[in-house]
């Protein structure tokens, strides 16, 4: 076993009981199950036959239920509407056994929900046909937002990390980085953000993918050396101490200060069929590994 190994082995025990505090878009993930049964005769559709309905946690709420799996122990703050899809995710994250006091409920606000429609036989795995997104009509309002960070600053003192997961609805902003950086006790903050990264400075990691990392710097990834470039660029302007950039099937490339550019690359099968959550997984590993004192690398 190499020496890599060794220390890997070694630090994934110390996973436990490591607090974490994760703030950002709490999603509720539905997945409508079906069985193709005919051809329509009103269209050309493939007419199918519901066998069954899941919800589960998705976006930041995701990132919980992995830190949770790997042994931590998990403050969640985001926003719910007040309705059976922001019932759903409270009772998921309390069933886990997590203090959901961050959880703020806003009737204002709509729980973000994502219907996935599946098809497929009965003893085959189904695919992703059709997904529904409902979504808030903007962010939460001014006394959530006051809540949320109310939560924040009660929670942090009792955290080794705080993880931002950032999709876009609100939750997480320039207030909350603030509250963040600004706090007397020092914690490894870890963010992934789909559209905003490069406006969160003074993290210890971000860790977009390519596509993420194109839109932040306004260019396209071409080759190795576009990717060299641009991963070197955002580190700069985000002042982080390291950029973890996610390429799918190529694995991930880890940009650290002082250190060479790391690839890492991907297990398993090279055809990927669905990437739902693969973002969430990522951060929430890392940012479980870096409290527990780990290297970047």
């Amino acid at each position: 076993m190499s020496d890599l190994a060794e220390r890997l082995q070694a630090m994934i025990p110390r996973f436990r009981g490591r607090r974490v505090m994760v703030v950002g878009d709490f999603v509720a993930d539905r997945y409508l199950l079906a069985e193709p049964a005919r051809l329509s005769r009103e269209a050309p559709v493939i007419v199918t036959r519901e066998v069954g309905e899941e919800m589960i946690l998705g976006g930041a709420a995701n990132a919980v239920h992995n830190l949770v799996a790997l042994g931590a122990e998990v403050v969640p703050i985001g926003a719910v509407g007040e309705d059976a899809a922001g019932e759903a995710l409270i009772a998921g994250l309390a069933e886990r056994g997590m203090d959901v006091s961050g959880v703020v409920i806003d009737a204002a606000y709509s729980t973000v929900c994502k219907t996935r429609v599946m098809v497929g036989d009965s003893d085959r795995m189904k695919q992703q046909v059709l997904r529904i997104d409902r979504e808030p009509p903007g962010p939460p309002r001014e006394e959530c937002r006051a809540a949320l960070l109310a939560a924040v600053r009660r929670h942090l003192a009792d955290v080794e990390a705080v993880l931002l997961s950032d999709y876009g609805y609100g939750v997480v902003d320039s207030g909350t980085l603030e509250t963040l950086l600004a706090a007397p006790r020092e914690c490894v903050v870890t963010a992934d953000s789909r559209y905003e990264v490069a406006s969160l400075r003074g993290v210890s990691l971000a860790t977009p993918n390519e596509g993420e990392l194109e839109d932040a710097l306004g260019i396209r990834i071409r080759s190795e050396a576009d990717l060299d470039t641009a991963g070197w660029t955002l580190l700069d302007v985000i002042g982080a101490s390291a950029l973890l950039v996610t390429r799918g099937n190529r694995g991930m490339s880890l940009f650290a200060r002082g250190e060479p550019r790391r690839d890492i690359p991907a297990t398993g099968s090279s055809q990927v069929t669905d990437v739902s959550g693969a973002g969430d997984t990522v951060i929430a590993v890392a940012t479980l590994a870096l409290a527990a004192g780990a290297s970047m690398i």
